[in-house]
């Protein structure tokens, strides 16, 4: 049985590994790939295509699903501050109460379960203040009374 009836089993099982590779080397890149190879399989199943021109199309169909993959995974992206690792700017516009007096620019308020630093207007214990903003590398909070 000549050799050419294989080659879209084996582009499919190529593609499938490298689809499987993806587990363990994560980055959503060889997926792609992996997709270019079997639908290669998938078209040399309807059309006899000589070696070096597979090679072609398999690198042509690499790029584009790769261009493909890389436009969905994109748009799932915020681009931006998501505050996962910033707890502090998570709290901004939200109210608590002071626990010491601001005196001089800094004081103490409850946030939640814990003590933070504040910045703002002199204000006494017991006073409620709305965070607006985040100073010292997310150390510091910066508020304004309610």
């Amino acid at each position: 049985m000549p050799a050419v009836l294989y080659a879209p089993f084996a582009w499919m099982v190529f593609g499938l590994a490298l689809c499987g590779a993806e587990i363990f080397i994560p980055g959503a890149f060889l997926l792609w790939i992996g997709l270019a190879a079997v639908a290669l399989g998938l078209v040399e199943l309807l059309v006899a295509i000589p070696f070096e021109w597979s090679l072609l199309a398999f690198a042509a169909l690499a790029v584009v699903f790769s261009l493909v993959g890389r436009k969905v995974y994109g748009g799932l992206t915020t681009g931006g501050e998501t505050g996962l690792n910033s707890r502090a700017a998570a709290l901004v516009g939200r109210e608590f109460t002071l626990i010491e007096p601001i005196v001089s620019g800094e004081g103490k308020a409850k946030v939640l379960d814990t003590v933070w630093r504040v910045t703002g207007a002199d204000a006494p214990a017991g006073s409620r203040v709305r965070v607006t903003g985040v100073v010292a590398r997310g150390a510091v909070l910066q508020v304004e009374p309610v």
